[in-house]
Protein backbone atom coordinates (compact mmCIF):
# COMPACT_ATOMS: atom_id res chain seq x y z
CA UNK A 1 0.00 0.00 0.00
CA UNK A 2 1.29 3.38 -0.91
CA UNK A 3 1.84 5.63 1.98
CA UNK A 4 -0.68 9.33 1.39
CA UNK A 5 1.22 12.75 1.19
CA UNK A 6 -0.09 15.52 1.36
CA UNK A 7 1.28 19.26 0.77
CA UNK A 8 0.94 22.16 2.75
CA UNK A 9 2.78 25.43 4.02
CA UNK A 10 5.60 25.15 6.17
CA UNK A 11 5.32 28.14 8.69
CA UNK A 12 7.54 27.25 11.64
CA UNK A 13 10.41 24.77 10.38
CA UNK A 14 11.56 21.71 11.34
CA UNK A 15 11.05 17.69 11.20
CA UNK A 16 9.35 15.67 12.67
CA UNK A 17 8.54 11.28 13.15
CA UNK A 18 6.02 10.38 15.09
CA UNK A 19 2.40 8.89 16.34
CA UNK A 20 -0.86 11.29 14.72
CA UNK A 21 -3.14 12.43 17.26
CA UNK A 22 -5.95 13.64 15.32
CA UNK A 23 -8.34 16.71 16.69
CA UNK A 24 -11.30 17.92 14.71
CA UNK A 25 -13.13 20.89 16.17
CA UNK A 26 -16.69 20.07 16.21
CA UNK A 27 -19.07 23.11 15.92
CA UNK A 28 -21.23 23.75 18.60
CA UNK A 29 -24.73 23.21 17.25
CA UNK A 30 -26.40 26.71 17.50
CA UNK A 31 -30.37 26.66 17.29
CA UNK A 32 -32.95 29.58 17.13
CA UNK A 33 -34.63 29.69 20.36
CA UNK A 34 -37.68 32.39 20.34
CA UNK A 35 -37.90 33.77 24.39
CA UNK A 36 -41.07 35.43 25.57
CA UNK A 37 -40.17 39.15 25.67
CA UNK A 38 -40.64 38.96 29.55
CA UNK A 39 -37.13 37.09 29.47
CA UNK A 40 -34.89 38.72 27.12
CA UNK A 41 -33.45 40.73 30.05
CA UNK A 42 -32.67 37.34 32.34
CA UNK A 43 -30.93 36.12 29.04
CA UNK A 44 -28.77 39.00 28.76
CA UNK A 45 -27.78 38.53 31.82
CA UNK A 46 -27.33 34.77 31.48
CA UNK A 47 -24.77 36.13 28.62
CA UNK A 48 -22.92 38.62 30.40
CA UNK A 49 -22.14 35.78 32.94
CA UNK A 50 -20.59 33.69 29.84
CA UNK A 51 -18.44 36.51 28.86
CA UNK A 52 -17.32 37.02 32.36
CA UNK A 53 -16.39 33.66 32.93
CA UNK A 54 -14.30 33.73 29.30
CA UNK A 55 -12.44 36.34 30.48
CA UNK A 56 -11.34 34.45 33.78
CA UNK A 57 -10.64 31.67 31.42
CA UNK A 58 -8.63 33.79 29.04
CA UNK A 59 -6.68 35.36 32.05
CA UNK A 60 -5.66 31.83 32.91
CA UNK A 61 -4.38 31.34 29.13
CA UNK A 62 -2.80 34.11 29.65
CA UNK A 63 -0.74 33.61 32.90
CA UNK A 64 0.15 29.77 31.82
CA UNK A 65 1.26 31.60 28.26
CA UNK A 66 3.48 34.21 30.38
CA UNK A 67 4.94 31.46 32.19
CA UNK A 68 5.77 29.10 29.37
CA UNK A 69 7.02 31.64 26.65
CA UNK A 70 7.21 34.93 27.77
CA UNK A 71 4.95 38.72 28.57
CA UNK A 72 5.73 39.38 24.75
CA UNK A 73 3.60 36.19 23.72
CA UNK A 74 0.80 36.43 26.37
CA UNK A 75 0.21 39.15 25.09
CA UNK A 76 -2.04 37.57 22.30
CA UNK A 77 -4.61 36.67 25.02
CA UNK A 78 -4.53 40.28 25.55
CA UNK A 79 -5.94 40.62 22.40
CA UNK A 80 -8.58 38.03 23.05
CA UNK A 81 -9.47 40.11 26.55
CA UNK A 82 -9.86 42.56 24.34
CA UNK A 83 -12.41 40.82 22.17
CA UNK A 84 -14.01 39.88 25.37
CA UNK A 85 -14.68 42.85 26.47
CA UNK A 86 -15.51 44.70 23.14
CA UNK A 87 -18.45 46.77 23.40
CA UNK A 88 -18.62 46.75 19.43
CA UNK A 89 -19.17 42.88 20.52
CA UNK A 90 -20.97 42.75 23.00
CA UNK A 91 -23.45 45.30 22.64
CA UNK A 92 -24.91 44.27 19.38
CA UNK A 93 -25.57 40.81 20.35
CA UNK A 94 -27.84 41.98 23.88
CA UNK A 95 -29.18 44.38 21.53
CA UNK A 96 -30.24 41.18 19.76
CA UNK A 97 -31.74 39.64 22.56
CA UNK A 98 -33.84 42.02 23.20
CA UNK A 99 -34.99 43.21 20.10
CA UNK A 100 -35.69 39.98 18.46
CA UNK A 101 -36.44 37.85 21.78
CA UNK A 102 -33.76 35.07 20.99
CA UNK A 103 -31.69 32.99 22.86
CA UNK A 104 -28.26 34.17 23.68
CA UNK A 105 -26.35 31.13 21.70
CA UNK A 106 -28.36 32.15 18.49
CA UNK A 107 -27.41 36.06 18.64
CA UNK A 108 -23.92 34.98 19.39
CA UNK A 109 -23.85 32.71 16.30
CA UNK A 110 -25.35 35.96 14.24
CA UNK A 111 -22.96 38.64 15.44
CA UNK A 112 -19.91 36.55 15.00
CA UNK A 113 -20.78 35.63 11.36
CA UNK A 114 -20.89 39.74 10.57
CA UNK A 115 -17.85 40.62 12.19
CA UNK A 116 -15.53 37.04 10.16
CA UNK A 117 -17.35 38.33 6.90
CA UNK A 118 -16.18 41.91 7.07
CA UNK A 119 -12.25 40.04 8.21
CA UNK A 120 -12.48 38.02 5.43
CA UNK A 121 -13.03 40.53 3.22
CA UNK A 122 -10.00 42.42 3.72
CA UNK A 123 -7.03 42.09 1.36
CA UNK A 124 -4.30 41.57 3.98
CA UNK A 125 -3.10 37.93 5.04
CA UNK A 126 -2.04 39.23 8.25
CA UNK A 127 -5.38 40.95 9.10
CA UNK A 128 -7.52 38.92 7.58
CA UNK A 129 -5.79 35.93 10.39
CA UNK A 130 -7.08 37.76 13.28
CA UNK A 131 -10.77 36.33 12.71
CA UNK A 132 -9.50 33.49 14.04
CA UNK A 133 -9.33 35.32 16.90
CA UNK A 134 -13.03 36.14 17.75
CA UNK A 135 -13.80 32.88 16.69
CA UNK A 136 -11.39 31.55 19.14
CA UNK A 137 -13.07 33.67 22.11
CA UNK A 138 -16.49 33.21 20.55
CA UNK A 139 -16.68 29.53 20.70
CA UNK A 140 -15.32 29.97 24.77
CA UNK A 141 -18.40 31.98 25.15
CA UNK A 142 -20.39 29.12 23.23
CA UNK A 143 -19.36 26.28 24.97
CA UNK A 144 -19.40 28.55 28.75
CA UNK A 145 -23.32 28.91 27.74
CA UNK A 146 -24.04 25.72 26.37
CA UNK A 147 -22.09 23.94 29.54
CA UNK A 148 -19.81 22.30 26.72
CA UNK A 149 -16.48 20.80 27.89
CA UNK A 150 -14.71 20.38 24.64
CA UNK A 151 -12.33 17.08 24.73
CA UNK A 152 -9.11 17.73 26.72
CA UNK A 153 -5.45 17.27 24.96
CA UNK A 154 -3.70 18.01 28.36
CA UNK A 155 -3.12 14.47 28.77
CA UNK A 156 -1.24 12.95 25.84
CA UNK A 157 0.72 10.36 27.14
CA UNK A 158 3.45 10.56 24.98
CA UNK A 159 5.52 12.56 21.97
CA UNK A 160 2.74 12.66 18.88
CA UNK A 161 2.21 14.96 16.37
CA UNK A 162 -0.97 16.56 16.72
CA UNK A 163 -3.05 16.90 13.39
CA UNK A 164 -5.99 19.00 13.80
CA UNK A 165 -8.65 20.78 11.45
CA UNK A 166 -7.83 24.17 13.45
CA UNK A 167 -6.16 24.78 16.61
CA UNK A 168 -6.77 27.88 18.00
CA UNK A 169 -4.06 29.71 21.29
CA UNK A 170 -6.64 29.06 23.46
CA UNK A 171 -6.18 25.77 23.11
CA UNK A 172 -2.54 25.40 21.70
CA UNK A 173 -1.45 27.21 25.09
CA UNK A 174 -3.22 24.23 27.22
CA UNK A 175 -1.05 21.46 25.47
CA UNK A 176 1.46 19.67 27.58
CA UNK A 177 4.50 20.85 24.88
CA UNK A 178 6.86 19.15 26.15
CA UNK A 179 4.97 15.84 24.44
CA UNK A 180 3.86 17.73 21.23
CA UNK A 181 6.71 16.73 18.36
CA UNK A 182 4.73 18.97 15.64
CA UNK A 183 1.70 20.12 14.27
CA UNK A 184 -0.25 19.66 11.16
CA UNK A 185 -3.20 22.01 10.53
CA UNK A 186 -5.63 22.34 7.86
CA UNK A 187 -6.06 26.07 8.10
CA UNK A 188 -3.91 29.04 10.04
CA UNK A 189 -1.12 30.94 7.77
CA UNK A 190 2.61 31.83 8.84
CA UNK A 191 1.03 34.65 10.88
CA UNK A 192 -1.91 33.25 12.85
CA UNK A 193 -1.58 33.38 16.46
CA UNK A 194 -0.66 29.71 16.97
CA UNK A 195 2.27 29.73 14.84
CA UNK A 196 3.47 32.25 16.34
CA UNK A 197 3.52 30.22 19.46
CA UNK A 198 4.95 27.08 18.06
CA UNK A 199 7.35 28.87 16.33
CA UNK A 200 8.64 30.70 19.29
CA UNK A 201 9.12 26.89 21.30
CA UNK A 202 10.75 25.73 18.16
CA UNK A 203 7.98 23.21 17.22
CA UNK A 204 7.44 22.07 13.21
CA UNK A 205 4.46 23.43 12.03
CA UNK A 206 2.67 23.11 8.42
CA UNK A 207 -0.20 24.48 7.65
CA UNK A 208 -3.05 24.69 4.73
CA UNK A 209 -2.84 20.77 4.35
CA UNK A 210 -6.33 19.92 3.44
CA UNK A 211 -7.25 16.61 4.06
CA UNK A 212 -5.26 16.03 7.02
CA UNK A 213 -7.49 14.83 9.39
CA UNK A 214 -9.05 11.77 7.05
CA UNK A 215 -5.76 10.91 6.53
CA UNK A 216 -4.69 11.02 10.07
CA UNK A 217 -7.80 9.02 11.03
CA UNK A 218 -6.37 5.94 9.18
CA UNK A 219 -2.59 6.47 10.06
CA UNK A 220 -0.39 5.07 12.50
CA UNK A 221 2.85 6.82 11.72
CA UNK A 222 3.40 10.46 10.18
CA UNK A 223 6.30 12.41 8.71
CA UNK A 224 5.98 15.90 8.82
CA UNK A 225 8.75 17.76 6.93
CA UNK A 226 7.93 21.89 7.80
CA UNK A 227 11.21 22.70 5.74
CA UNK A 228 9.66 21.10 2.40
CA UNK A 229 5.62 21.29 3.36
CA UNK A 230 5.59 17.24 3.11
CA UNK A 231 3.10 15.30 4.85
CA UNK A 232 3.70 11.50 4.85
CA UNK A 233 0.87 9.14 6.22
CA UNK A 234 2.45 5.73 6.89
CA UNK A 235 6.01 5.71 5.61
CA UNK A 236 7.37 2.79 5.08
CA UNK A 237 10.63 1.83 7.16
CA UNK A 238 12.84 3.20 4.39
CA UNK A 239 11.74 6.58 3.90
CA UNK A 240 11.13 6.92 8.20
CA UNK A 241 14.54 6.14 8.51
CA UNK A 242 15.52 8.53 6.05
CA UNK A 243 13.77 11.47 8.05
CA UNK A 244 14.85 10.20 10.71
CA UNK A 245 18.26 10.95 9.71
CA UNK A 246 17.33 13.95 8.26
CA UNK A 247 16.26 15.63 11.61
CA UNK A 248 19.01 14.37 13.54
CA UNK A 249 20.93 15.68 10.64
CA UNK A 250 19.28 19.31 11.45
CA UNK A 251 19.61 19.10 14.79
CA UNK A 252 23.16 18.43 14.75
CA UNK A 253 23.60 21.76 12.18
CA UNK A 254 21.25 23.38 14.67
CA UNK A 255 23.72 22.77 17.45
CA UNK A 256 26.52 23.68 15.09
CA UNK A 257 25.02 26.89 14.28
CA UNK A 258 25.00 27.91 17.58
CA UNK A 259 28.72 27.83 18.19
CA UNK A 260 29.26 30.30 15.51
CA UNK A 261 26.74 32.63 17.29
CA UNK A 262 29.19 34.79 18.66
CA UNK A 263 31.61 34.75 15.83
CA UNK A 264 32.20 37.77 13.53
CA UNK A 265 30.38 37.58 9.70
CA UNK A 266 33.38 38.27 7.59
CA UNK A 267 34.77 36.33 4.76
CA UNK A 268 37.68 33.79 4.74
CA UNK A 269 40.13 37.14 3.20
CA UNK A 270 38.49 39.42 5.60
CA UNK A 271 35.92 41.07 4.36
CA UNK A 272 33.41 41.61 6.81
CA UNK A 273 29.27 41.45 6.40
CA UNK A 274 26.74 43.15 8.64
CA UNK A 275 23.68 40.42 9.43
CA UNK A 276 20.55 42.70 10.68
CA UNK A 277 17.28 41.74 11.09
CA UNK A 278 13.77 42.27 9.50
CA UNK A 279 11.25 42.61 12.52
CA UNK A 280 7.71 42.77 11.93
CA UNK A 281 6.04 42.08 16.08
CA UNK A 282 8.10 42.97 18.61
CA UNK A 283 8.07 39.23 19.87
CA UNK A 284 10.82 38.38 17.48
CA UNK A 285 13.15 40.76 19.36
CA UNK A 286 14.73 38.29 21.52
CA UNK A 287 15.37 35.53 18.43
CA UNK A 288 17.10 38.52 16.68
CA UNK A 289 19.27 39.33 19.63
CA UNK A 290 19.91 35.60 20.52
CA UNK A 291 21.62 35.18 16.85
CA UNK A 292 23.53 38.28 17.62
CA UNK A 293 22.89 40.19 14.88
CA UNK A 294 23.79 44.41 14.03
CA UNK A 295 20.74 45.38 14.41
CA UNK A 296 17.08 46.03 12.86
CA UNK A 297 17.31 46.57 9.25
CA UNK A 298 13.71 46.96 8.62
CA UNK A 299 10.91 47.03 11.51
CA UNK A 300 8.01 47.13 9.17
CA UNK A 301 6.16 49.57 11.50
CA UNK A 302 2.42 49.14 9.52
CA UNK A 303 2.34 45.33 11.65
CA UNK A 304 1.41 48.69 14.25
CA UNK A 305 -1.40 49.63 12.18
CA UNK A 306 -3.14 46.53 11.49
CA UNK A 307 -2.63 44.96 15.02
CA UNK A 308 -5.01 47.77 16.06
CA UNK A 309 -7.06 48.41 12.68
CA UNK A 310 -9.34 50.40 12.63
CA UNK A 311 -8.00 52.85 15.06
CA UNK A 312 -4.70 54.08 14.29
CA UNK A 313 -2.60 54.07 17.71
CA UNK A 314 -1.93 57.82 19.00
CA UNK A 315 1.01 59.70 18.72
CA UNK A 316 1.79 58.34 22.85
CA UNK A 317 1.39 54.84 22.05
CA UNK A 318 3.57 54.67 18.83
CA UNK A 319 6.29 56.74 20.63
CA UNK A 320 6.16 53.78 23.73
CA UNK A 321 6.27 51.16 21.23
CA UNK A 322 9.68 52.22 19.42
CA UNK A 323 10.86 52.88 22.38
CA UNK A 324 10.32 49.50 23.80
CA UNK A 325 12.01 48.56 20.37
CA UNK A 326 14.94 50.47 20.50
CA UNK A 327 15.74 49.66 24.08
CA UNK A 328 15.26 45.96 23.37
CA UNK A 329 17.95 46.07 20.87
CA UNK A 330 20.90 46.77 23.68
CA UNK A 331 22.72 49.84 21.77
CA UNK A 332 22.10 48.21 18.81
CA UNK A 333 20.71 50.48 15.38
CA UNK A 334 17.33 50.16 14.63
CA UNK A 335 15.64 51.27 11.35
CA UNK A 336 12.11 51.91 11.48
CA UNK A 337 10.16 52.37 7.96
CA UNK A 338 7.27 54.30 8.04
CA UNK A 339 3.80 52.83 7.14
CA UNK A 340 4.02 50.85 3.98
CA UNK A 341 0.17 50.48 3.53
CA UNK A 342 -2.07 50.30 0.75
CA UNK A 343 -1.12 47.83 -2.04
CA UNK A 344 -2.57 44.50 -0.82
CA UNK A 345 -2.16 45.73 2.52
CA UNK A 346 -5.18 47.25 3.62
CA UNK A 347 -5.81 48.76 0.46
CA UNK A 348 -9.14 49.61 1.14
CA UNK A 349 -9.49 50.25 4.30
CA UNK A 350 -6.59 53.04 4.57
CA UNK A 351 -7.38 54.46 1.33
CA UNK A 352 -11.01 54.93 1.70
CA UNK A 353 -12.17 53.20 -1.66
CA UNK A 354 -11.51 49.97 -3.56
CA UNK A 355 -8.30 50.12 -6.59
CA UNK A 356 -8.54 48.93 -9.92
CA UNK A 357 -4.67 48.15 -9.36
CA UNK A 358 -3.88 49.01 -5.94
CA UNK A 359 0.15 47.55 -5.92
CA UNK A 360 0.54 50.11 -8.57
CA UNK A 361 -1.71 52.83 -6.57
CA UNK A 362 -1.80 54.89 -3.63
CA UNK A 363 0.80 52.76 -1.32
CA UNK A 364 3.73 53.63 0.52
CA UNK A 365 5.00 56.94 0.28
CA UNK A 366 2.37 58.27 -1.59
CA UNK A 367 -0.31 57.15 0.42
CA UNK A 368 1.37 58.86 3.50
CA UNK A 369 1.49 62.42 1.87
CA UNK A 370 -2.09 62.13 0.76
CA UNK A 371 -3.03 61.63 4.46
CA UNK A 372 -0.75 63.80 6.35
CA UNK A 373 -2.50 64.03 9.72
CA UNK A 374 -1.63 60.46 9.90
CA UNK A 375 1.75 60.37 8.11
CA UNK A 376 2.42 62.97 10.22
CA UNK A 377 1.53 61.27 13.97
CA UNK A 378 3.99 58.64 13.16
CA UNK A 379 6.86 60.94 12.12
CA UNK A 380 6.05 63.02 15.52
CA UNK A 381 6.56 59.54 17.31
CA UNK A 382 9.86 58.41 15.21
CA UNK A 383 11.45 61.73 16.17
CA UNK A 384 10.11 61.27 19.95
CA UNK A 385 11.43 58.36 20.42
CA UNK A 386 14.52 58.99 18.71
CA UNK A 387 15.70 61.86 21.46
CA UNK A 388 15.52 58.79 23.97
CA UNK A 389 18.63 57.63 22.44
CA UNK A 390 22.03 58.42 21.35
CA UNK A 391 22.45 60.22 18.27
CA UNK A 392 21.99 57.47 15.04
CA UNK A 393 20.59 54.72 17.04
CA UNK A 394 16.90 54.82 15.50
CA UNK A 395 17.22 55.74 11.77
CA UNK A 396 13.95 56.07 9.72
CA UNK A 397 13.24 54.53 6.23
CA UNK A 398 10.29 56.05 3.50
CA UNK A 399 9.14 53.35 1.42
CA UNK A 400 8.10 53.76 -1.95
CA UNK A 401 10.25 56.39 -3.31
CA UNK A 402 9.63 57.04 -7.14
CA UNK A 403 11.71 59.89 -7.70
CA UNK A 404 13.90 62.28 -6.09
CA UNK A 405 11.20 65.25 -4.82
CA UNK A 406 9.11 62.76 -2.79
CA UNK A 407 12.54 62.21 -0.62
CA UNK A 408 12.73 65.81 -0.43
CA UNK A 409 9.24 66.62 0.61
CA UNK A 410 9.69 63.69 3.34
CA UNK A 411 12.54 65.16 4.43
CA UNK A 412 11.51 68.64 4.77
CA UNK A 413 8.71 67.53 6.95
CA UNK A 414 10.88 65.74 9.32
CA UNK A 415 13.00 68.76 9.79
CA UNK A 416 9.76 70.66 10.39
CA UNK A 417 8.44 68.33 12.66
CA UNK A 418 11.69 68.34 14.61
CA UNK A 419 11.23 72.37 15.13
CA UNK A 420 7.56 72.17 16.09
CA UNK A 421 8.78 69.15 19.03
CA UNK A 422 11.42 70.97 20.28
CA UNK A 423 9.03 74.39 20.71
CA UNK A 424 6.56 72.02 22.45
CA UNK A 425 9.56 71.44 24.74
CA UNK A 426 10.17 67.80 23.70
CA UNK A 427 14.08 66.43 23.47
CA UNK A 428 15.01 65.85 20.12
CA UNK A 429 17.96 65.56 18.22
CA UNK A 430 18.83 68.31 15.39
CA UNK A 431 18.36 65.78 13.12
CA UNK A 432 18.01 61.88 12.66
CA UNK A 433 19.57 59.74 10.05
CA UNK A 434 16.81 59.15 7.21
CA UNK A 435 16.78 56.40 3.56
CA UNK A 436 15.04 55.68 1.43
CA UNK A 437 13.90 51.90 0.01
CA UNK A 438 15.47 51.68 -3.45
CA UNK A 439 12.09 49.23 -4.97
CA UNK A 440 11.05 50.98 -7.49
CA UNK A 441 13.02 50.88 -10.70
CA UNK A 442 12.68 54.38 -11.57
CA UNK A 443 15.25 55.03 -8.02
CA UNK A 444 17.36 51.99 -8.98
CA UNK A 445 18.14 53.85 -12.70
CA UNK A 446 18.79 57.16 -10.76
CA UNK A 447 21.14 55.59 -7.87
CA UNK A 448 23.20 58.18 -7.86
CA UNK A 449 21.26 61.02 -7.49
CA UNK A 450 19.14 59.15 -4.43
CA UNK A 451 22.65 58.49 -2.71
CA UNK A 452 23.17 61.86 -2.64
CA UNK A 453 20.43 62.99 -0.96
CA UNK A 454 19.76 60.17 1.54
CA UNK A 455 21.42 59.34 4.68
CA UNK A 456 21.42 55.57 3.66
CA UNK A 457 19.60 53.08 1.00
CA UNK A 458 17.77 50.14 1.65
CA UNK A 459 16.91 47.56 -1.37
CA UNK A 460 13.36 46.16 -1.23
CA UNK A 461 14.11 43.42 -3.91
CA UNK A 462 10.49 41.87 -3.52
CA UNK A 463 8.93 44.44 -4.87
CA UNK A 464 11.89 45.46 -7.48
CA UNK A 465 11.87 42.26 -9.13
CA UNK A 466 7.88 42.54 -9.73
CA UNK A 467 8.05 46.19 -10.74
CA UNK A 468 11.21 45.53 -13.12
CA UNK A 469 9.55 42.69 -14.88
CA UNK A 470 6.38 43.52 -14.74
CA UNK A 471 5.34 40.26 -12.71
CA UNK A 472 2.65 39.83 -9.98
CA UNK A 473 4.75 37.82 -7.62
CA UNK A 474 1.37 36.78 -5.83
CA UNK A 475 -0.10 35.64 -9.08
CA UNK A 476 0.19 31.49 -9.19
CA UNK A 477 -0.10 32.41 -13.13
CA UNK A 478 3.27 33.92 -13.88
CA UNK A 479 4.70 32.92 -10.71
CA UNK A 480 7.26 31.28 -12.81
CA UNK A 481 8.37 34.67 -14.48
CA UNK A 482 9.32 36.08 -10.90
CA UNK A 483 13.00 35.82 -11.16
CA UNK A 484 15.97 36.75 -8.83
CA UNK A 485 18.25 35.65 -11.17
CA UNK A 486 17.06 38.14 -14.15
CA UNK A 487 20.05 39.62 -15.26
CA UNK A 488 17.66 43.10 -15.67
CA UNK A 489 17.61 42.83 -11.95
CA UNK A 490 21.25 42.19 -11.04
CA UNK A 491 22.00 45.00 -12.82
CA UNK A 492 19.80 47.44 -11.35
CA UNK A 493 21.48 46.18 -7.85
CA UNK A 494 24.90 46.52 -8.70
CA UNK A 495 24.46 49.79 -9.39
CA UNK A 496 22.67 50.81 -6.26
CA UNK A 497 25.40 49.23 -4.28
CA UNK A 498 28.28 51.25 -6.42
CA UNK A 499 26.59 53.90 -6.31
CA UNK A 500 26.59 53.87 -2.35
CA UNK A 501 30.17 52.70 -2.17
CA UNK A 502 31.21 55.47 -4.37
CA UNK A 503 29.41 58.33 -1.97
CA UNK A 504 30.11 56.25 1.25
CA UNK A 505 26.48 55.58 1.52
CA UNK A 506 25.49 52.86 3.50
CA UNK A 507 23.58 50.20 1.57
CA UNK A 508 21.59 47.43 2.70
CA UNK A 509 18.80 44.73 1.26
CA UNK A 510 16.04 43.92 3.12
CA UNK A 511 14.01 41.89 0.48
CA UNK A 512 14.09 37.91 0.40
CA UNK A 513 17.04 37.77 -1.84
CA UNK A 514 19.07 39.09 1.19
CA UNK A 515 18.81 35.48 2.91
CA UNK A 516 18.61 33.70 -0.10
CA UNK A 517 21.64 30.76 -0.47
CA UNK A 518 22.06 31.05 -3.50
CA UNK A 519 21.86 34.92 -4.11
CA UNK A 520 23.96 35.85 -0.85
CA UNK A 521 27.43 34.48 -2.26
CA UNK A 522 26.89 37.24 -5.44
CA UNK A 523 25.52 39.68 -3.57
CA UNK A 524 28.88 39.80 -1.57
CA UNK A 525 31.18 39.91 -4.56
CA UNK A 526 28.88 43.15 -6.09
CA UNK A 527 30.29 44.87 -3.04
CA UNK A 528 27.05 44.34 -0.57
CA UNK A 529 27.94 44.53 2.73
CA UNK A 530 24.72 45.01 4.93
CA UNK A 531 21.94 42.38 4.43
CA UNK A 532 18.80 42.11 6.71
CA UNK A 533 16.07 38.94 7.25
CA UNK A 534 13.96 37.05 9.13
CA UNK A 535 16.10 36.50 12.05
CA UNK A 536 15.82 32.34 11.76
CA UNK A 537 17.84 32.79 8.27
CA UNK A 538 20.94 34.76 10.25
CA UNK A 539 23.27 31.90 11.36
CA UNK A 540 22.70 30.08 8.32
CA UNK A 541 23.90 32.79 6.11
CA UNK A 542 26.57 33.97 8.92
CA UNK A 543 27.98 30.08 8.17
CA UNK A 544 27.79 30.72 4.44
CA UNK A 545 29.46 33.91 4.47
CA UNK A 546 32.55 32.52 6.76
CA UNK A 547 32.75 29.59 3.99
CA UNK A 548 33.40 32.85 1.08
CA UNK A 549 36.16 34.24 -0.30
CA UNK A 550 35.49 37.72 -1.53
CA UNK A 551 38.31 37.66 -4.40
CA UNK A 552 36.53 34.92 -5.54
CA UNK A 553 33.38 36.40 -4.78
CA UNK A 554 34.22 39.80 -6.63
CA UNK A 555 35.00 37.64 -9.71
CA UNK A 556 31.96 35.45 -10.23
CA UNK A 557 29.72 38.52 -10.04
CA UNK A 558 31.71 40.27 -12.92
CA UNK A 559 30.98 37.01 -14.51
CA UNK A 560 27.19 36.96 -13.59
CA UNK A 561 26.61 40.18 -14.75
CA UNK A 562 27.68 39.44 -18.70
CA UNK A 563 25.27 37.07 -18.78
CA UNK A 564 21.92 37.36 -20.44
CA UNK A 565 19.77 35.02 -19.11
CA UNK A 566 18.20 33.84 -15.64
CA UNK A 567 18.59 30.38 -16.59
CA UNK A 568 21.82 31.03 -17.05
CA UNK A 569 22.91 33.13 -14.42
CA UNK A 570 21.18 29.95 -11.51
CA UNK A 571 23.43 27.48 -13.32
CA UNK A 572 26.50 29.10 -13.08
CA UNK A 573 25.39 30.26 -9.29
CA UNK A 574 25.19 26.70 -8.78
CA UNK A 575 28.24 25.37 -10.07
CA UNK A 576 30.48 27.69 -8.72
CA UNK A 577 28.50 27.82 -5.16
CA UNK A 578 28.14 23.79 -5.05
CA UNK A 579 31.12 22.86 -2.43
CA UNK A 580 30.80 26.62 -0.25
CA UNK A 581 26.86 25.27 -0.06
CA UNK A 582 27.26 21.59 0.65
CA UNK A 583 29.92 22.59 3.86
CA UNK A 584 27.13 24.31 5.28
CA UNK A 585 24.98 21.89 4.79
CA UNK A 586 22.33 24.45 2.60
CA UNK A 587 19.62 22.65 -0.46
CA UNK A 588 18.40 25.45 -2.54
Amino acid sequence: MNPCRLTGLGVSPGIAVGEPVVQETRPVAVLRIPLPESRAETEVKRFRLAVDATIEQIVENRDQAAQQMGEEYAAIFEAHHLIAADTSFLDPVCEMIRTEAVNAEWAVDQVVARLVEKFEALPDQYLAERKLDVLDVASQIQRSLQGHDPAKLENLEGPVILVADDLSPSTAVKLPLDKVLGFVLETGGPTSHTTIIARSLGIPVIVGAHGACEAGHHSRRLILDAFEGKIIFDPDPAEEEEYISRRNEHLEQQAQLQEVRALPTVTRDGREVSLLANIDLLTEVDEAVHWNVRGVGLYRSEFLYMQRSPALPDEADQTEVYRDLVSSMVGRPVTIRTFDLGGKKLAREVTGSDEGNPVLGLRGIRLCFSKPDFFETQLRSLIRAAGMFPQGQVRVMFPLIGCIEQFKVARLLVRRLTQDLRNEGFEVHDSIPLGAMVEVPSMAVMAEEIADEADFLSIGTNDLIQYTLAVDRANELVADLYQPTNPAVLRLIARVIKAGADRGVDVAMCGEMASDPLMVPLLVGLGLKRFSMNPQAVPKIRSLVRQLSYKDAAAMARKTLKLTMAREVEEFLLEKLAISLAKVKIRV
